[in-house]
């Protein structure tokens, strides 16, 4: 049974909704910000950082992209994600790091809520520039939508799309106003706030409503 390191609304979030659409069996360990700095969590994650996925033997995952892949790999029948190994796949893992590497440190970096938080809170310059180039990204996942949704595999619901939901609540200057900007994203949101086997997930970390997470 999988253990899942789990704080309100941060990047746990995309985890917890893919476990829950998996149906696979796993416990859920509510965590605070204080203790995901405390020693003992660092054992689990040496970043001090949430997600971390506890495994059966002992060891843990983190960094959430690796966390999905490695799930979608290990759960296939789950349909998650398009074949392993097929060309559909390699085009999920291209969107997948997308939005890890690209998008979600952008987004983090435009609210100074990073590594790098007391330069982008004072300087405006940084954050201007970094809520500009996720607006770009954002715009490339939009478009996407446009020629091929209503998923960003197309016609296949996958973890792509709870990432996806999952960065897009933390839209700056609300999430309103990203969907305002982005009606594509809008759609997906609403689209995977009405999957059934996530209302559960989605009330305990208090985003079943859009504007759920302080927007």
């Amino acid at each position: 049974m999988y253990k899942l390191y789990n704080v309100k609304a941060w990047g746990s979030l995309s985890i917890h909704l893919l476990l829950e659409e998996l149906g696979v069996p796993y416990t859920n360990i509510w965590m605070t910000a204080d203790q995901v700095r405390e020693p003992e969590y660092l054992q689990i994650n040496p970043l001090g950082m949430i997600p971390a996925l506890g495994l059966a033997d002992g060891r843990s995952l983190f960094e959430s992209a690796a966390i999905i892949s490695f799930l979608v790999a290990a759960h296939p029948d789950g349909g998650m994600s398009p074949a392993l190994g097929s060309n559909d796949y390699g085009e999920f893992m291209s969107l997948l790091h997308l939005m890890s590497t690209e998008l979600y440190p952008t987004i983090s970096l435009a609210s100074g809520n990073s590594a790098y938080a007391e330069t982008s809170a004072q300087d405006t310059h940084i954050v201007a520039t970094a809520t500009a180039l996720a607006d770009r990204y954002w715009q490339l996942l939009d478009d996407r939508l446009a020629k091929h949704g209503p998923w960003l595999m197309g016609k296949e619901f996958s973890a792509l799309d709870l990432y996806c939901f999952m960065l897009s609540i933390w839209g700056k200057p609300s999430e309103a106003a990203l969907h305002e900007r982005f009606p594509r994203i809008a759609k997906l949101a609403a689209a995977v706030r009405a999957r059934p086997k996530l209302k559960a997930a989605l009330e305990s970390h208090g985003v079943v409503d859009l504007g759920g997470y302080g927007g």
